[in-house]
């Protein structure tokens, strides 16, 4: 008794560890899917942001001309050439979408911490405008062009909030200095000032994580519905008793195959086979024996076909086909016998056999001719295994 709990004990942990392993590989398959949207909406991203930067810029920059000439600009107040820093960025901006073609094909360890590099390296830049803007613009123009230009990057940061790092990469040198503008340019009401910086701040952040969490939604959702095609495929090309192919996939499989070979002139066969006296079996050990039986007989049948491109699959009933790409008549027969001698060492018994006090099977093998379609090929292979069972059972035949 003792014994028998502790069996079932050891079960039940190997139970859970089995289910612990199967969440950590669906959590595994979101994880990378995930990172692969991120990855995606990224990319489609990124056309959004720049364009607003190179919006951005081209204003500024045709903005500073008509302040040059109209004498709204202080000359030599900042230690580099305000027109020049300008001129580089915007031509940095035209060069991106180049550099992003050769970046998105990286692998994620590369792309993403120099994804991150450059968008510091950017905000850091457009903290610098707001900079320049502030000492070089004598009157109206700091207050005009600071406004629009915080409106055209917060509506560019839309494209950064599925990835925190990048968002605040390009985001936090901006933040910083309107933070301390007040250190390096007169403003009123400089308490005020912070209190508005801080307050946008809190919308960034909140906005970004609204964003965020609908994203992460949309793609569990999708990798539910993934999930779900995927295993309702399977189960329209499984059968469900033995977890063999089903005759509508082996339907479909067969004529791929076939177009292969034809293409190839290469060999095939297919090996149709039956178990003997089933019926019997099952009027006398019952319906759900007779089903132990089947499920016996796939495992024996995936014993004995070692080759992935073989297939085997549940022709209907007690019926079991297998279809065998390059295979010649040795290759065939050898498998016929090998499904013979897994199924004689199950030892499954048959008391109502009259070939054998086990289960045993007919199989029936046909080559593939020129210019023979898989219905034909079928319809040997059953006429060789007819002729099987009129000469004993338990053996195989090659159609001639």
């Amino acid at each position: 008794m003792v014994v028998s709990e502790r069996k079932e004990f050891i079960g039940l942990q190997a139970g859970v560890i089995m289910l612990t392993d199967e969440q950590r590989r669906l959590s595994t398959r979101f994880d990378h899917h995930l990172c692969e949207s991120r990855r995606h909406a990224l990319s489609k991203g990124l056309f959004w942001f720049w364009a607003v930067n190179q919006l951005a810029l081209l204003f500024l920059l045709a903005r500073f001309y008509v302040y040059q000439d109209a004498h709204l600009v202080v000359a030599r107040i900042l230690p580099w050439r305000y027109e020049m820093q300008l001129a580089l960025m915007t031509l940095a901006c035209l060069l991106f979408p180049l550099c992003w073609r050769w970046l998105s094909r990286q692998p994620l360890a590369l792309w993403r911490p120099c994804l991150c590099t450059g968008a510091l390296l950017w905000g850091l830049a457009w903290a610098l405008f707001g900079y320049a803007i502030a000492l070089i613009e004598l009157r109206g123009g700091f207050s005009l062009a600071f406004d629009l230009i915080s409106l055209l990057l917060m509506t560019a940061l839309i494209a950064l909030y599925c990835e925190a790092r990048l968002f605040y990469c390009f985001s936090v040198p901006p933040l910083l200095f309107l933070l301390l503008e007040a250190l390096f340019v007169r403003v009123p009401f400089p308490i005020v000032h912070g209190l508005a910086v801080g307050c946008l701040v809190i919308l960034l952040e909140t906005g970004r994580r609204m964003l965020n969490g609908w994203f992460v939604l949309a793609v569990s959702r999708e990798h539910e519905n993934l999930a779900l095609a995927r295993q309702l495929d399977g189960m329209a090309k499984q059968d469900p008793l033995t977890g063999l192919a089903n005759r509508r996939h082996f339907t479909r499989v067969s004529e791929q195959i076939l177009a292969e070979v034809r293409q190839q002139h290469g060999d095939f066969a297919i090996l149709l086979l039956d178990v003997d006296f089933f019926k019997r079996f099952n009027d006398h050990y019952g319906h759900l024996q007779g089903d132990n039986c089947l499920i016996a007989v796939a495992d024996c049948l995936r014993e004995a076909v070692r080759q992935p491109a073989y297939v085997v699959a549940r022709y209907g009933g007690e019926e079991f086909v297998i279809l065998l790409p390059g295979a010649d008549a040795l290759l065939a027969a050898d498998i016929a016998r090998r499904i013979a001698a897994a199924l004689a060492a199950r030892a499954i018994p048959h008391a109502q056999s009259e070939v054998s006090p086990n289960v045993t099977v007919s199989q029936g093998i046909a080559l593939w001719r020129e210019e023979e379609s898989v219905a034909d090929m079928l319809a040997r292979a059953d006429e060789a295994l007819y002729r099987v069972k009129e000469t004993g059972r338990n053996g195989y035949l090659i159609a001639p």
